[in-house]
């Protein structure tokens, strides 16, 4: 295996790939210079996209001014099937370093991220939250849980209407209010917002001063 005179000089230690690089440029990487200010979706402009335009008219005053690092292409609709669907843990290597360092690179250290979590029902099923798995070395404070531990409809087998549709899943779990905090969601997938903007309408009731939101894939 080649070692480029980058890594040489750097004294950092070396990492051995866990995914080769013809498989590695099946996936698509976002230039912010190319994407919707509200949702990170990957376009030819910077002007919000249809679906941000869709949330203003909602009653959105502030969108999530969404960051993804890839675009959600086949490559990764098949990557998800196998890491969250399928439940295989090891699969989250192939994006937890490039996926803390978006992470922790995006925003200034007074902020709060915090992860989406997912049901009881699915933890025990798939036995992680695949959220935290593309993680390392990222602290996150998980202050959102679900209403109910009833089994809740998979949002990726919903039609788009019924994603939009669908009512606040989410509680406030933390031990105090978040007055003035600004914070970060972090997930994994943006499709429509629904999911991201119900966190973020009981984050904001709770007190924080702003909500933004990274995702691996738009």
């Amino acid at each position: 295996m080649a070692l480029d005179l980058k890594w040489l000089f750097s004294l950092q230690p070396f990492k051995e790939p866990v995914i080769c690089h013809n498989c590695e440029k099946n996936f698509k990487a976002i230039s912010d210079k190319q994407t919707c200010p509200g949702c990170g979706r990957l376009q030819d402009d910077q002007l919000p996209c249809k679906d941000c335009q869709r949330w203003s008219k909602m009653g959105e005053a502030a969108l999530l001014g969404n960051r993804a690092l890839y675009v959600y292409n086949e490559a990764m609709k098949s990557y998800m099937q196998r890491y969250k669907f399928n439940g295989d843990y090891q699969w989250r290597l192939i994006f937890q370093d490039n996926f803390s360092q978006f992470v922790t690179k995006s925003y200034c250290k007074n902020v709060l991220y915090v992860l989406i979590p997912v049901d009881q029902i699915t933890y025990k099923t798939r036995g992680f939250n695949q959220v935290a798995g593309l993680l390392q070395n990222v602290k996150v404070s998980n202050l959102l849980a679900f209403k109910t531990t009833k089994a809740h409809i998979k949002q990726s087998t919903k039609t788009r209407q019924a994603r939009m549709e669908t009512a606040q899943p989410f509680k406030y779990c933390g031990k105090k209010r978040l007055t003035g905090q600004k914070v970060i969601l972090i997930d994994d997938i943006y499709t429509t917002g629904r999911t991201l903007y119900h966190a973020k309408h009981v984050l904001q009731q709770n007190g924080a001063s702003q909500v933004r939101s990274l995702t691996l894939a738009r």
